[in-house]
């Protein structure tokens, strides 16, 4: 027997478990193929490829398309087998019809999509319309076999189609019904009580053995072989696309040159706008350095097509590793001299890393939706936002399974209000009712009957996929129609989305632009236009902000309100117990002030301050001088696994990204033995290598790489420099921007700190938009 039909927490409210839980059980039940068919969408198939691998099973690729139309009499549905990879082509464009064509049909569209694919369905009509369409079709026998007089029997002998058992899986485990019907309430936006048998799969729709199985088709045993004959037609075992690169399109490519060749000629160009024509040595050594691992690794149609679309706007802030490449500065994506500011190349591209480039790209909040709508215009049909998938958080699944024992809001909220705020799915605990209830604060509260089995319900739910929402700002180009690769859906807010999130993408290969809004681009936006309305020269593209000593000085003094990411108060006291405000340092404090270092941060003052340090060990003597002794950004991460444990390059950069992973607790166990003994091998000893895994660990998936700080503390000084020289034209546009870290009345009262006069709104002067003048500011 192999199951052929088996849904997961991916059939969105309906599946329990998760892709990993039930490939594992599936090897406990000695099965060697599984297939994973959840309802209208490929959204686990990635991470079904790597559950798969890991347990040493065989991968089935499917899924089961519903009708749009389903008469509750006649079950319009039908499960997609994969054969080959036209049929997985087939498959995302099936589904990507069901999602975004209004009119779609099953009946209908099925038969175009059919090639490569091996269909199983129960209804009579599909089956007949079908076999003479030439789709390849098998009767699923969903639970228990029917009378051989059944209609569907007699419709499978006459039209000579093979019966098959399907008896399809929602759970795990039969005592996991429970948690199928809570969900399944969840969804109706109903009580448990008052679901109907419809709602729900029946409690022996669970993941069995094959033994059972076999006990279930016992009077059609041609069912169960019919499993194993019909496995042997599907040899797809997943996509395997390679790097998917946006395509370059640009009139100026028809000539016939070389892409690489284009790049080239658009890098000088741009290195003579930076630079002026005469470069230095070390710039063109740069240059033709990067060029020439680009080319290596076929990534010059990235780098063209991020050109052309940062081109739409006059104001960007590129950043990430991407800042670090001086190709990327001068094409205009950057704006952060990487030889200037040692940036460290390899952290973004080097020979060995697989990895695609990466570079964020920042827009004026208010200016992002219409580059976005310019790239959807000119790849249409082959570009889609990444989706986030939404999971169960504690909170929310406390709250929607007290709505289901049918709690009133008054009382769900006494209890909820008062569970942890900051409270994620890893944090979940099936006793925190007793906890709360030890804490003196608590002590007054009465936690009535249900209350420990709906924790008990909301522990289970947590982590369950809940709902597709649109990431912030991944979009993906491909070259062909982009239901090739993956199927698409249609966001509420109108844009397309591929069905899955950044990591599955990235894994697929499918290579993620980030188009990102940032509301402190708008605010330099519109100081700079008040400043020029008011018939002050200044020219934005000409000013070093980061070399203005009276700026310095603001930002040496913690006076940084309303300017970007150095406004919170964690952020100005750090400035402040420091006292340096140059430009250098400002890009230290951007990644060292992160949640898990405050200890460093300490010793980083000490330091800073003339106490006297040294490195933990000599083979750190030139690798962390620059931010002393102390780990900073996260390609110091990498540098010290090269120099201390003797990590190649691939290596180190492997040990810096899965700390930022999910579920990464097992593999970093197996780089520290790695780490460890690599150090001890150059002589470093265990109380070093305690010291500096436990400032590795400091990092805890929250940290910047040096570019990316740099690009930061860029728009920092930007801003910071406005404030200093313009204060009523800059707090105007940080409030008519709708502010930042603050409330309006907060940046008021900063303006009036500064000597700047608040004018009462007039009907005569005021304008939608706060505007500044004179150390004015009219309302």
């Amino acid at each position: 027997m192999i199951p052929l039909t088996v849904r997961s927490n991916y059939s969105l409210m309906w599946g329990t478990a998760s892709v990993a839980e039930i490939c594992r059980k599936a090897k406990q039940l000695g099965y060697k193929h599984l297939a994973l068919t959840d309802t209208d969408n490929l959204y686990g198939l990635i991470t079904f490829m790597a559950a798969c691998e890991s347990e040493g099973l065989i991968p089935i690729v499917g899924a089961e398309i519903t009708d749009q139309k389903t008469d509750q009499k006649k079950e319009s549905r039908a499960v997609c087998l994969v054969k080959d990879k036209q049929g997985y082509s087939n498959l995302c464009r099936l589904i990507t019809k069901r999602h975004r064509d209004k009119k779609f049909d099953l009946k209908k569209y099925l038969p175009l999509y059919a090639k490569g694919l091996v269909v199983l369905t129960k209804n009579v009509e599909h089956l007949k319309n079908w076999h003479g369409q030439g789709v390849d079709l098998a009767v699923a026998l969903h639970r228990k076999p029917l009378p051989l007089t059944h209609e569907l029997c007699k419709t499978a002998r006459i039209l000579n189609i093979p019966l098959v058992a399907t008896p399809g899986s929602f759970f795990l485990n039969p005592g996991d019904a429970k948690i199928h019907k809570m969900l399944r309430a969840i969804k109706k936006n109903t009580s448990l009580s008052r679901l109907e048998i419809n709602d729900t799969a029946p409690d022996y729709a669970f993941l069995a053995s094959p033994l059972e199985y076999a006990e279930r088709f016992n009077i059609c045993p041609e069912a169960i072989e019919n499993t194993h004959s019909i496995s042997k037609k599907l040899k797809f075992r997943g996509p395997d696309f390679g790097i998917v690169m946006p395509p370059f399109e640009d009139n100026t490519g028809k000539s016939g040159q070389p892409i690489s060749t284009l790049l080239s000629k658009k890098v000088y160009k741009g290195a003579a706008w930076r630079y002026g024509n005469d470069l230095a040595e070390n710039i063109v050594t740069r240059i033709e350095y990067e060029l020439k691992i680009i080319n290596q690794m076929n990534f010059s149609s990235y780098f063209l097509v991020v050109h052309d679309i940062i081109k739409q706007s006059p104001r960007i802030c590129g950043r990430g590793s991407g800042a670090a490449s001086i190709v990327a500065y001068c094409l205009g994506i950057t704006n952060v001299c990487p030889i200037k500011f040692n940036l460290y190349f390899e952290r973004f591209l080097n020979p060995g890393r697989s990895d695609p480039p990466d570079i964020d790209i920042d827009f004026a909040w208010d200016e992002r939706d219409d580059v976005l709508n310019s790239v959807f215009n000119k790849f249409q049909g082959r570009a889609a936002m990444v989706s986030s998938h939404v999971l169960f958080q504690p909170r929310m699944a406390v709250r929607e399974v007290a709505k289901v024992f049918g709690l009133p809001d008054s009382e769900i909220g006494q209890i909820s209000k008062r569970l942890p705020w900051f409270w994620k799915a890893d944090q979940m605990e099936p006793d925190l009712i007793e906890k709360i209830k030890q804490k003196p604060e608590f002590k007054f509260i009465d936690f009535p009957d249900p209350w420990p089995e709906i924790m008990e319900y909301a522990e289970k739910l947590t982590g369950n996929p809940r709902y597709l929402s649109v990431h912030p700002g991944g979009i993906v180009i491909t070259p062909e129609p982009i239901d090739t690769y993956v199927p698409i859906e249609t966001a509420p807010k109108g844009v397309p989305i591929m069905q899955w999130d950044k990591d599955a993408a990235e894994d697929a290969g499918l290579v993620k632009i980030d188009l990102l809004g940032n509301r402190s681009l708008g605010v330099i936006r519109d100081a700079v236009n008040n400043v020029h309305d008011n018939g002050i020269k200044f020219n934005e593209s000409d000013f070093d902000p980061e070399d203005d000593f009276d700026t310095q000085q603001a930002v040496a003094n913690g006076q940084t309100m309303g300017c970007f990411y150095i406004e919170s108060p964690a952020m100005r006291l750090l400035q402040k117990k420091s006292t340096v405000g140059s430009f250098e340092h400002l890009v230290i404090h951007s990644s060292i002030i992160r949640p898990a270092a405050n200890e460093y941060i300490k010793e980083y003052l000490k330091r800073l301050h003339g106490e006297r340090w040294d490195p933990i060990h000599p083979l750190l003597n030139d690798v962390l001088n620059e931010t002393f002794g102390i780990m900073v950004y996260q390609e110091d991460v990498s540098k010290v696994a090269v120099s201390m444990a003797g990590f190649n390059h691939v290596e180190a950069d492997g040990l810096r990204k899965i700390l930022s992973k999910k579920n990464r607790t097992l593999k970093l166990q197996d780089y520290y033995e790695r780490f460890s003994l690599g150090a001890k091998k150059n002589g470093v000893d265990n109380k070093q290598v305690k010291l500096v895994w436990n400032m590795i660990l400091s990092f805890n998936g929250y940290s910047f790489c040096k570019p990316h700080s740099a690009s930061y503390a860029r728009v920092s000084f930007q801003t910071a420099y406005l404030k200093t020289h313009f204060p009523a034209e800059f707090i105007s546009a940080v409030i008519s921007n709708h502010g930042g870290f603050y409330s309006t009345f907060a940046y008021v009262s900063e303006a009036k700190r500064m000597g700047v006069e608040i004018l009462k709104p007039d009907i005569a002067k005021s304008s939608i938009a706060w505007q500044g003048q004179n150390d004015k500011i009219q309302t």
